[in-house]
């Protein structure tokens, strides 16, 4: 069992070392058994972070649409570039840097006072927090970069094309309570 759980280790290491730039996308096995895993547990910590400012129910469809539409516009870019080849390895690199960032986040957003949804004045860990979703779009970015085989600039802004289109779909689909 302790070698499971050392290979586990590394592969968790491979997603920080991503996020730091220091490997890419063609670091990940192009395997459809971790890309599931990666699904899995990447929609389980999300909606874990989501729901400490939405109540479980909006979090569980607000995570599950924003994951569909993640994998189908991340494989769409590939294809699109022809890289649809490097979509299995691609989208586990980011589903893996993107839990780690999260998992990083959600005592930050503890902190911050989100679970009450009423932040009047920001405060260090709300700084704290949008520096963390600038590290998120520079790490997609540099995967996508990577994968895409274009300058880094490139991957950033297709990150927040994704971005925008996201929040903008998402507020359509999933409005704020008044």
């Amino acid at each position: 069992m302790s070698g499971q759980t050392s290979s586990l280790w590394r592969l968790g290491l491979v997603f920080v070392e991503i996020a730091l730039h220091r490997r890419g996308p063609e670091h990940i096995p192009a395997s459809g058994f971790l890309f599931g895993f990666l699904l899995l547990i990447y929609v389980t910590v999300s909606v874990v972070a989501a729901q400490i400012a939405q109540p479980l129910s909006r979090a569980v469809g607000i995570m599950i649409f924003d994951t569909a539409l993640y994998v189908g516009f991340v494989w769409m870019v590939l294809a699109m570039f022809q890289y649809s080849s490097r979509f299995i390895q691609t989208i586990s690199a980011l589903l893996g840097s993107e839990t780690f960032l999260t998992l990083i986040g959600i005592p930050i957003l503890l902190s911050a006072g989100f679970e009450n949804g009423d932040i009047e004045t920001p405060n260090a860990s709300t700084w704290l927090y949008l520096l963390l979703i600038l590290w998120s779009i520079d790490v997609a970015g540099f995967v996508l970069s990577r994968a895409l085989q274009q300058p880094y600039v490139v991957g950033v802004f297709v990150v927040l094309v994704y971005m925008f289109g996201s929040f903008t779909l998402g507020g359509l689909l999933f409005p704020v309570a008044s």
